[in-house]
C-alpha cells in the first residue's frame, strides 16, 4: 500500500516516465567514457538485429524483459548495477518494455539510455509489464511464503510462459581454462540428461541456457524451485557457477549481443565451433576498441548458432526435485535476511577476525546459509572476516556517554543507532523549520558548515560514516542523492542511487521515490537520502509551505515504517544546525 503522502510523488514520476516513454524527455547522460562507441554499437545490432529479436519475441510479442549490466560509465565516477532492475527499479523496467512494441524498438531504448549490453530474462511473460512487479516486496518475501499458488494477484500468477521459459547459467572462467571448462560443462550436463545450450559470454566466461521440463509447473516459484534444484545440483559437481539461483527473474547478457567493456559478441558454441569462437574473440581483442565492433559485424554475419533450448527429460528433474527440493524451498520461502528480529550470532563468529578456527568458520558458515545468503557470498564473508584483526567485544560507549555538541558529532552518534535507519538530509535546514517540520523542538548543535560541499565532506567523507556503520552492524548502506555528491563524498556506500535532472522537483520526487522502494523491500541497512527542495525554496524565493507540507506527510509515513529516523541538515546558515531523531526500535 502506498502511504497518502507519497502519492502526489509517485504520481508526478508516472508523468516524467510516460513523457520519456514519448521522448518528450531526453535522458542524455554527460561525459560518457564509451561514448564514441555508442554510435557504431547502435549500427552493429541494427545489422545483426534479424539473429538478436528471435530471443525477445514470439510472433510479434515481446516476451522477455530487458536489462542492462552497465548504463552510465562516467569519467570520474561509475555508476554500477548489480542488476539494472536493482538499482533502477520497477519503473526502470517499465519504462524500458513500454517501449517496445517491435525488435527496431529494442534500438531505440538502447540508444535513449546509452546503453549496449542488452540482457534478457530467462522467464518469459505474456504481458512482461507485469512481470516488472516480481520483486521482494511485490511477493512479500519474509512476511508470508513465495507461493504465487496462494497469491491473490492472479493477472501476476498467471503471467509466465513456463515453455518459452529457461534456467540461465552464468559460469566465470579464465581465458586459458575456457575450452577445459567448456569440455567440463557439457560433460556434466550430457551425463545430467538436461537439454542445453552454450554461448561464450566473453574470454572470461559461459552463459548455459537450459530447457525446463514440459508441463513441468507455470509459475515464477516452481521456475525458481527447478532453477534452485539444478544449481546445487552443479555446484556439488564441482562446476564453478555463479549463484543467481534466488533471483526469481534472473537476467544474462543475450546471444549475439555485445560485452560493455569489452565490445565483442557473445557467441553461441558447440563442439565443432568452441576453438574457432574462443579464436574470433582472441582475434577481436587484439584490435583496438574502436575496430572491435566494426569487426564483430563480420564475425556475427558468417556466424549461424543458435541458443534456443527444448524441453528438458521430466525425469531428470524429478530426481532433482526430490534431491534438492525441500532445500530449494526452504532457501527461497526464506524470511528477510538480517531483518528486525532475525539478527542471527554470526557476528560471534565472524568477529574473532584472524584468530577463527575451523569450527568457528563452519559455523559462520551455516548461520549466514540460514539467514539467506548465496554460499559464495558467505564464504566470501568469512573470507574477509579472517584477514581482519579480533574486534574488540568490551562494552560500547552509551549514546548518553558520547560528547554530542558540535556537527561534527553526528556522524558518531550516528553509528550508535541500529538498522534499519533512514538518514534525512535536509539541504539548508533551520532550528524553526526542524520544528515545525517535526512539532518537536530539535537539538542544537554548533554549526561547523557554511554550504553543501562542507556539510556533504563533514558528514559522509571525513567520517567515513557509510563505509564504517555496516561493519559495525553487519548491514549494507545505501546513499540516494545526486551524481556529484554520490561521486565525490558517499561513493563508499555499498550501493549507490544517483538522480541527475534538470529540475530539482523531479529530482527530489525521484529520490523520495527510491527510498520508498528500499523501504517496502525490508532490507536492514542505513539509507542516506539528500533533499534539496526548501534549499531551492530560499534560492528562487519562493513560498516553502507546499515543500514542508509534502515532507511532513513523509515524515507521518515513515512513522509508520519500523525503520529509525535521523533528520539533519548540511548547513543552516545559523549559528546551530538541528538534529532530530526518532527510535523506532533498540538493538
Amino acid at each position: 500500500m502506498v502511504p497518502d503522502g507519497l502519492k502526489p510523488y509517485l504520481n508526478r514520476i508516472a508523468d516524467i516516465l510516460i513523457s520519456m516513454a514519448e521522448d518528450k524527455v531526453k535522458i542524455i547522460p554527460t561525459n560518457i567514457v564509451m561514448e564514441d562507441f555508442v554510435q557504431p554499437a547502435i549500427g552493429y545490432y541494427e545489422e545483426n538485429l534479424d539473429k538478436i529479436a528471435p530471443y525477445f519475441f514470439i510472433d510479434g510479442s515481446l516476451i522477455k524483459m530487458i536489462g542492462f549490466q552497465q548504463l552510465i560509465v562516467s569519467k570520474k565516477y561509475q555508476l554500477k548495477r548489480d542488476d539494472a532492475r536493482s538499482a533502477k527499479g520497477i519503473d526502470y523496467v517499465r519504462e524500458c518494455v513500454a517501449q517496445i512494441r517491435a525488435p527496431k524498438d529494442l534500438i531505440k531504448v538502447m540508444a535513449s539510455w546509452f546503453a549496449f549490453d542488452l540482457c534478457l530474462t530467462g522467464p518469459s511473460f505474456v504481458n512482461p509489464s507485469i512481470g516488472a512487479n516480481i520483486r521482494k516486496s511485490y511477493c512479500r518475501v519474509g512476511e508470508r511464503y513465495f507461493d504465487c499458488h496462494s497469491c491473490e494477484r492472479v493477472l501476476c500468477r498467471d503471467n509466465l510462459l513456463w515453455d518459452l521459459s529457461t534456467i540461465v547459467l552464468d559460469l566465470d572462467a579464465d581465458e586459458t581454462s575456457l575450452a577445459d571448462q567448456y569440455a567440463l560443462v557439457k560433460a556434466t550436463l550430457d551425463d545430467l540428461g538436461v537439454d542445453y545450450r552454450i554461448k561464450l559470454s566473453s574470454l572470461k566466461g559461459l552463459h548455459v541456457n537450459v530447457g525446463l521440463p514440459k508441463s513441468g509447473g507455470r509459475t515464477i516459484f516452481e521456475r525458481s524451485i527447478h532453477h534452485y534444484c539444478l544449481y546445487k545440483e552443479l555446484k556439488e559437481r564441482k562446476i564453478p557457477i555463479d549463484d543467481n539461483s534466488l533471483d526469481p527473474v534472473p537476467i544474462i547478457r543475450a546471444p549475439y549481443a555485445l560485452h560493455y567493456k569489452r565490445l565483442t559478441p557473445s557467441l553461441p558454441i558447440d563442439d565443432d565451433t568452441i576453438r574457432d569462437g574462443i579464436g574470433a574473440l582472441k582475434a577481436l581483442e587484439k584490435l583496438a576498441l574502436g575496430k572491435r565492433i566494426e569487426h564483430g559485424i563480420d564475425v556475427v554475419r558468417d556466424w549461424d548458432l543458435k541458443w534456443n533450448v527444448g524441453p528438458s527429460d521430466k525425469d531428470v528433474f524429478d530426481r532433482l526435485l526430490s534431491k534438492w527440493g525441500e532445500k530449494a524451498r526452504k532457501a527461497i520461502l526464506r524470511e528477510k535476511a538480517g531483518g528486525p528480529g532475525v539478527r542471527s550470532e554470526v557476528g560471534n563468529y565472524l568477529g574473532k577476525g584472524n584468530s577463527m578456527t575451523k569450527d568457528d568458520e563452519h559455523a559462520a558458515l551455516k548461520l549466514l546459509l540460514e539467514e539467506g545468503k548465496p554460499e559464495n557470498l558467505a564464504l566470501s564473508i568469512i573470507e574477509q572476516s579472517r584477514k581482519r584483526p579480533p574486534k574488540d567485544r568490551s562494552e560500547p560507549q552509551t549514546v548518553k556517554d558520547t560528547r554530542f555538541e558540535l556537527q561534527e558529532d553526528i556522524p558518531r552518534r550516528v553509528l550508535e543507532l541500529p538498522p534499519p535507519l533512514v538518514f534525512l538530509l535536509l539541504d539548508n535546514f533551520t532550528l524553526k523549520e526542524m520544528q515545525d517540520l517535526t512539532g518537536a523542538e530539535p537539538l542544537r548543535l554548533k554549526a561547523q558548515c557554511k554550504n553543501t560541499d562542507e556539510g556533504m565532506s563533514l558528514l559522509f567523507e571525513s567520517s567515513k560514516l557509510l563505509k564504517i556503520y555496516p561493519k559495525k552492524w553487519n548491514c549494507k548502506s545505501v546513499y540516494i542523492g545526486g551524481l556529484y555528491s554520490a561521486y565525490k563524498y558517499c561513493s563508499t556506500a555499498d550501493t549507490v542511487i544517483s538522480v541527475k535532472t534538470e529540475q530539482v522537483w523531479d529530482r527530489d520526487m525521484k529520490i523520495l521515490e527510491e527510498l520508498e522502494k528500499r523501504l517496502n523491500e525490508g532490507n536492514n541497512e542505513l539509507i542516506v537520502a539528500h533533499l534539496l527542495g526548501l534549499d531551492y525554496c530560499k534560492d528562487q524565493g519562493l513560498d516553502p509551505t507546499g515543500a514542508m507540507l509534502i515532507l511532513k506527510r513523509f515524515i507521518k509515513s515513515l512513522l509508520e515504517n519500523n525503520s529509525n529516523i535521523v533528520l539533519t541538515t548540511d548547513h543552516s546558515g545559523e549559528e546551530f544546525v538541528p538534529f532530530f531523531a526518532v527510535l523506532r526500535h533498540e538493538d
